[in-house]
């Protein structure tokens, strides 16, 4: 009972959150993954996709993309403790638990947002499922093959598994068997869809994931240990400090190969994203599945803490409980409505570029004309690939119109234009600023034609200024667009 209380109370907290939430750039790009189902996409496997389709049916607009998220890391959550009760007991599983229902990164990246780590930690929580109760290596290769379809983070949890089995007698000997080469099979069957889609369009996904990790030709030593700082203060401080002292804590005999394992899939992770920022620029989600795996470790530690009456304890659990839910929906409530605007300079605040729906929907309602010019477009088209999504969900079921970038970065929307790449198609341009920002078009807007204005509206967030919304007319265009990657394999204007 205690453990379902966690779960729904965590639950309970993420929803609140994902209330106050905008939409941000990723989820108003993935809706779009939800309207054109493949097997694959240009920058992901099919997870996201299948959770945005899933959303994308819901009557509850950006809240509705994220239930799939807000259920599936309740799931991730449960399996995860199942894991860890069978492991490291009980007291350890709720520990497990309630610090996944608090951790700020963790809950907004795998539990709110309509991100690829929502499917991922699912999947990666049923694998540990798997291997804590010794699961028929067939039934834990589907598992793989699922964890595979999520993003491409799995490919370093499967090596570092890959090498773990290897590595002890038992499991190699397992590895070896028919029953290993029957995981491999299904392993590979769970996960063709990725393959397939490759295949089809000269492995373009794996292209460009590849080329975000070369980086620059330096190393900047100043780049690991202040992402490594970012990466605690956005766990919160006293769960990050925890999960790093947790996999460093000396194994108990009858606990060691657990440990073993979870150190050996979280470890490698932990380093490679480090040392990679020194080179690139790591985003703050990518850490997420090594922490993920860091957790039973924590919580077993809680676990034996608690039951010594460690001093620390009474100072660590009201703070680590209470404080990070206040502060997770402080912050939402800030990009929501603007709390802390005396705080923070406009300049420095990027929170404010992110739109809510409704807020965009009835200043566009209060210019007739502009509305009825947008309800009625075939084809809108903004600046960058991640805005569509922002004017998609606002104008919600009011619109037939397709919606596209013609930006040379144009990610999935390069693969979900028809076959005659809009030739003779006219439509709407729009672009968002900033208020302190001077309008500008983008090069290629020339390729479209004479632009005729068609007004702008002004949001406001807190009664301050936030963003401005530009819109142009342009003519049918004279012939297909071209495209710096995907079906047409040529370079746009």
């Amino acid at each position: 009972m205690p453990l379902l209380l966690i779960l729904a109370a965590g639950l309970l907290l993420r929803l609140v959150v994902a209330l106050l939430l905008p939409p941000g750039y990723d989820e108003a790009y993935y809706l779009f993954y939800g309207l054109h189902p493949a097997l694959s996409y240009f920058d992901h496997p099919l997870g996201v996709g299948l959770w945005a389709w899933l959303g994308h049916g819901l009557p509850f607009g950006i809240v509705g993309l994220r239930l799939p998220s807000l259920i599936s890391y309740t799931l991730a959550s449960a399996l995860l403790a199942l894991a860890c009760r069978r492991w490291f007991g009980a007291a350890a599983a709720r520990w497990t638990v309630a610090l996944a229902a608090v951790s700020p990164l963790l809950l907004l990246v795998g539990g709110v947002l309509l991100l690829p780590d929502a499917p991922l930690l699912l999947l990666l929580s049923a694998c540990l499922w798997a291997l804590a109760v010794e699961a028929p290596l067939p039934l834990l290769g589907l598992l793989l093959g699922g964890l595979t379809l999520a993003k491409y983070q799995a490919f370093p949890l499967l090596v570092s598994l890959l090498l773990w089995w290897l590595w002890q007698p038992l499991q190699r000997r397992r590895l070896l068997s028919p029953a290993g080469l029957g995981m491999g099979l299904a392993w590979l069957a769970a996960s063709s869809p990725l393959w397939i889609w490759n295949l089809r369009h000269g492995w373009v996904s794996f292209l460009f994931q590849g080329g975000r990790t070369l980086g620059g030709p330096w190393f900047d030593p100043a780049g690991p240990p202040l992402f490594l700082i970012s990466q605690i203060l956005a766990l919160f401080p006293t769960i990050g400090v925890l999960l790093l002292l947790a996999a460093g804590s000396r194994p108990d005999a009858g606990t060691a190969q657990a440990r073993s394992l979870l150190r050996a899939l979280a470890l490698p992770q932990l380093l490679l994203f480090v040392l990679l920022a020194g080179r690139m620029q790591v985003l703050v989600s990518w850490l997420v599945p090594a922490w993920w795996l860091l957790l039973p470790l924590a919580g077993e530690r809680l676990a034996q803490a608690a039951q010594a009456r460690a001093a620390w304890m009474r100072w660590w659990c009201p703070l680590t409980i209470g404080v990070p839910p206040l502060l997770s929906l402080l912050a939402a409530a800030h990009v929501r409505v603007g709390l802390a605007h005396p705080l923070l300079p406009s300049a420095v605040d990027s929170s404010r570029e992110l739109i809510a729906p409704q807020r965009l929907r009835r200043a566009l309602q209060a210019r007739p004309e502009l509305w009825r010019e947008l309800s009625q477009a075939r084809l809108i088209v903004g600046r960058r690939y991640y805005e569509p999504g922002f004017l998609a969900l606002a104008l919600g079921h009011d619109t037939r119109a397709t919606f596209t970038t013609f930006n040379r970065d144009a990610r999935g929307f390069a693969f979900w234009q028809p076959p005659g790449g809009f030739r003779g198609e006219g439509g709407i341009l729009f672009s968002l600023r900033n208020p302190e920002t001077p309008t500008s078009l983008p090069d290629w807007a020339a390729a479209l034609g004479p632009l005729e204005p068609l007004g702008q509206v002004d949001l406001e967030r807190g009664g301050q200024p936030a963003q401005v919304v530009e819109f142009w007319r342009f003519q049918p265009l004279r012939q297909s667009w071209p495209r710096a990657y995907g079906p047409a394999r040529r370079i746009g204007p």
